[in-house]
């Protein structure tokens, strides 16, 4: 049997180089600081997507790997995403602090999550990381940025992903959250393409 004919195991690995490629492509010109913390983000959402598609492919004993992928990609890989964001969008150069204050930060909420194994709280702070970085996004259209809409699109596909198993669509909820992510992603390297250009 082919592994590859399982739709779960390609939109895995669909989402996994996508993130790898949008990262590479894009990111490249961003100062050092800011692409560590892009970097961060898209890592957490390969390896996240990587240890999925082993599992589907039926390597054993990934369980509590992927566990931890997940919980860094919803803690130090979201808040990653909002400082990004706002250095994207505001054109703000990262410095040493806001650097280390965002990972540190990101690396207490990861530990309490898997120390604790409260998942769940993972959940929220994603949540309440994708709605910082929608209203990030409305003040950069306030300033007729070309970057903060394509950031809108990206949260906005980044938060209906979340919510895949409600969406009428003839697919299966797991493969519609991975390919509604590969948009999110193409959009964020769209956002930084765009970084200097205005809207109108």
């Amino acid at each position: 049997m082919n592994i590859f004919l399982n739709p779960h195991i390609f939109s895995n690995l669909v989402l996994a180089i996508t993130s790898l490629f949008v990262f590479f492509r894009y990111f490249r010109q961003q100062s050092v600081l800011i692409r560590w913390l892009w970097g961060i983000f898209f890592m957490s959402i390969s390896l996240v997507a990587f240890t999925d598609l082993l599992f589907y492919a039926g390597v054993e004993g990934l369980g509590m790997a992927h566990e931890i992928f997940e919980a860094g990609e919803m803690t130090l890989g979201a808040l990653c995403l909002v400082t990004a964001s706002w250095c994207l969008i505001m054109r703000y150069e990262s410095g040493s602090f806001l650097f280390y204050s965002t990972v540190g930060l990101g690396a207490l909420l990861f530990y309490c999550i898997t120390w604790f194994r409260v998942e769940y709280v993972g959940l929220i702070i994603k949540a309440f990381c994708i709605l910082v970085t929608l209203l990030i996004s409305c003040v950069g259209l306030a300033n007729r940025q070309k970057s903060a809409l394509w950031t809108l699109f990206s949260m906005m596909l980044l938060a209906l992903s979340t919510k895949s198993g409600k969406l009428p669509l003839p697919m299966d909820p797991v493969d519609i959250n991975h390919y509604m992510m590969v948009l999110s992603v193409i959009c964020v390297g769209r956002a930084v393409r765009d970084q200097y250009k205005i809207l109108f």
